[in-house]
Parts: C-alpha cells; structure tokens; sequence
C-alpha cells in the first residue's frame, strides 16, 4: 500500500509543473466554459497517467486468456481424436448410453458382433440385446453403475441372427457430450465359459472315477481279509478247535487284523498319501519313484535340488497325483527305459519337467482322442488349480512336458 502511495505522489510531482502552468492559464482566462474544459482535460490526463500501465497488463492477461483457451481447445482435440481411435479399433464391444440405458454411441466391433447396423443399434437400448433371461437384470445393472459410479458383471447377449454370447460388462459413468453417460465394453467370455464347464464335467468324472476305484479297492481288497476274520471270529466264539489249535487260530487272526490294517493304509494313500501330506511333494515323489526303481522295469531320475515346499496344499496334491498318471502312461504305453523328473520352485511358483525316452506320440490326434492315454485328464486337473500345462513330443522321439503353477500364498 506504501509503494502504491509513493508511486502516485511521483506522478503527481512529475505532473505538478504542467497543473501550475494550466491553473495560472485559467486564472487569465475569464470564461467558465473555458475553464470546465481545461479541469476536464486536467482530469482526464491525470486518469490515463495513473491506469494506462494497469491497462496494459490488463490487455496483457487477456492476451495470455486467449492463448490459454487456444491451446486447451487443441487439447481437447487432439484427446477426443485419440479416444475415437480407441473407440474404434478396440477389439471389444463399446457402448455408450444415456443413464436409461438407450445407446448414443458404439464402436464397430459391437455392430459385428450383434450383426446390427450401427443405425439399427442406436436406436436401441441394452434391454432389446439382452437374452430373455438377462433382461430383468438390466435395470437393477444400471442403478449400481449409477450408485456406485462402475460395476462389472455376466450376462448374455443375443445378435440380430439369436446367435447367444455370455459377455463380462465392465461399466462405469463417463462425461459424454455435456453430459453424463455409462460406457460398457463387453468382452465375449463363451469360449471360456465353455472350458470352465468342460473342466467341472471333467472333475465330476475324475471323482466318480476316484469313488468306484475306492469302492473296488475296499471290496477286492478289504472285504476279503474282513470275511476271513469273521471266520476266525466265529470259530473261537464257538470254541470249536477240533481241526485246528486255539494258539495257531489267534495267531492266523492277529496277521489277518494287521492285514486288513495294512490294506486300510494302502487304501487311504491311495486317496492322500500321508507321506505328502507330512513331508511335501518332492519327497511323496522320491518315494514313489523309488518303489518303481526297485522292480528294474524303468530308471526314473528324480531331481529337487532348487525345489523348497512353498505350501502344503490342493496344489501339490494334484501335482503328485499328475507326476503318478505320468509315470503309469509311461509303463503302460511309451515302452521307454528312462525318465527324467525335475522339480523346481522360484518365489511363488513351481515347475515340474517331465520326459521319457520312449516312442512318443502325435499330440493333437492324441489329445483329441477320447482316451487320450490319460493326457487330456491331467491337462484338466492343472487347469483347476490355474496352472499351465504343454505337450511335446514326436513319433520315435519320446515325451516332454513342462507344468507351471503359481501359488498364491495369502490361502496358506
């Protein structure tokens, strides 16, 4: 404030001069009309002496405004034009609509995919594309992406031709035009759906599988020893020992308890070896391999020197039973002498390497196969504990597969 004071009194004293000389020209002059102009005149040189530099700047910042504005409005445009070249070569469907669900704007892909034009669409709405067992989900669907800003879910579309897709929605309110609007990109999820069923049904077969094999198990082997000890209980119950002594008959039934002991454990490895379940894969694996190494019928190489259990869970249990279905597809089918196993972790993820030198095979013909010589089995179990499974092998050249697993280790 001090400043703007002394700048104003400089003025005036610079100006000072000039008031005498017209104050004393007045003074001469005897007609007020004369002297209304000259104080007229006085103020207004005055006025523009004081605000023509505030004038300046002023003029200035608007000079800066506008260039300002310019450049924003180039914005604007360059940034409308990239979004309409991810609206238009995206490989998704792209909806926009009003908050009541009427189509404004889409993108080519979703006229492909519905086989409607783009001037047919736009006079629709989501409801009109929807399966009739979708289409009481679309207002509730609108409301939670209204409430909550975005919101992702399932649901089916029909095209112009009834052609059904299931489809993943992932919406959320956008800007569009002045106003506010809900853009959607729906991603075709069919395929995968259909290997997720694929998957389910192979898993109900597999336990079906698993049941009927433990149901053989404990009738072919259990029953048996169970029938004979019942025998055994029976003599002594009768204390008939005419054809035979008390001494030997306890005895035949001590060995026939521990037996049906021994095959009830047999048994229930069969389902989750205690051995994994105690000590890990690598070592339930090194056991396994060693009981095959002893009957000289193959080598199997076992390997777990970068190996360290990460957890001891569903994971390991379906590797474990994959890496047996391996070696037994070898015996059975591969006629090869050796086979080489290697288990490896790093960080968060296991890897399993597994070939033999046998006569190998064509994979696409195998895996379409219903059989499959158990491949098709074991590719699914990977899948349900998101794993990735890969096939190699050539007729005469043996077998090679690599499984890689992430575990997830917030679930221990």
């Amino acid at each position: 404030m001090n400043i703007n004071l002394k700048n104003i009194l400089t003025k005036l004293a610079i100006l000072l001069p000039l008031i005498i000389v017209i104050i004393i020209a007045v003074l001469l002059i005897k007609s007020t009309i004369l002297l209304s102009i000259f104080i007229i005149i006085l103020f207004l040189a005055f006025v523009v002496f004081i605000t023509n530099k505030k004038i300046r700047l002023y003029l200035k910042t608007i000079k800066l405004i506008n260039e300002e504005s310019a450049c924003s409005e180039e914005a604007l445009r360059i940034s409308g034009k990239s979004f309409r070249t991810l609206f238009d070569y995206s490989s998704d469907e792209i909806f926009v609509s009003d908050l009541s669900g009427n189509f404004i704007e889409l993108n080519q892909v979703a006229c492909d995919s519905l086989d409607y034009t783009r001037e047919e669409l736009l006079k629709m709405k989501f409801f009109d594309i929807k399966t009739n067992k979708y289409k009481q989900f679309v207002k509730p669907n609108i409301k939670l992406i209204i409430e909550k800003g975005k919101h992702t879910y399932e649901t089916e579309q029909v095209s112009k031709l009834g052609i059904v897709s299931q489809v993943e929605m992932k919406s959320r309110i956008i800007i569009y035009k002045g106003k506010d609007a809900i853009m959607s990109v729906s991603r075709n999820i069919s395929e995968r759906k259909k290997l997720e069923k694929e998957i389910l049904s192979t898993i109900i077969k597999t336990e079906e599988k698993e049941r009927k094999r433990f149901a053989a198990d404990l009738h072919d082997d259990l029953g048996p020893i169970l029938s004979t000890i019942k025998l055994y209980v029976d003599l002594v119950e009768k204390d008939d020992y005419k054809k035979t002594d008390k001494k030997e008959v306890l005895k035949d039934l001590i060995e026939l308890v521990d037996l049906a002991i021994t095959s009830t454990r047999d048994i229930s490895n069969n389902i989750t070896p205690g051995i994994l379940h105690d000590f890990g894969l690598a070592t339930a694996v090194n056991e396994f391999c060693g009981y095959i190494n002893k009957t000289k019928s193959i080598n199997i190489n076992f390997k777990t020197t970068d190996y360290k259990t990460i957890k001891k869970g569903i994971e390991e249990t379906v590797l474990y039973q994959a890496t047996k279905e391996l070696i037994n597809n070898t015996l059975k089918h591969a006629s090869a002498q050796n086979i080489t196993i290697e288990l490896k972790s790093e960080n968060n993820q296991i890897i399993l390497y597994y070939r033999d030198d046998g006569i190998g095979f064509n994979v696409n013909p195998m895996l379409q196969s219903s059989p499959g010589l158990g491949l098709n089995n074991i590719m699914n179990k990977i899948k349900t504990i998101k794993g990735t499974c890969d096939f190699n092998s050539t007729p005469g050249k043996g077998m090679f597969l690599l499984i890689a697993l992430k575990i997830e280790q917030d679930k221990q």
